[in-house]
């Protein structure tokens, strides 16, 4: 998580002075446009992670995000299945 000194706008929606970087792709954020997560790892060890609306739902740079691809779709339904 990168924190910036505010003197850049807001890339995403162009308006408010920005905060922080995106942890995926690096562009500025305001603090309305910032989307947090959680990456745990290990035992106890959490690490914060800042995203852009794009790249927190992208689960190729956010795996985290709770999304789930194409690929994987049947394989989680097979584990969880829908109820009836």
């Amino acid at each position: 998580m990168i924190i910036t000194d505010t003197t850049e706008l807001c890339q995403n929606c162009k308006k408010k002075q920005a905060v922080i970087l995106c942890d995926g792709c690096s562009i500025y954020l305001c603090i309305d446009c910032r989307k947090f997560d959680l990456w745990g790892y290990g035992c106890g060890h959490v690490d914060t992670r800042v995203f852009c609306p794009i790249c927190f739902d992208d689960i190729e740079i956010n795996p985290y995000s709770g999304k789930i691809d194409g690929k994987h779709k049947d394989v989680i339904e097979s584990v969880y299945p829908k109820e009836v």
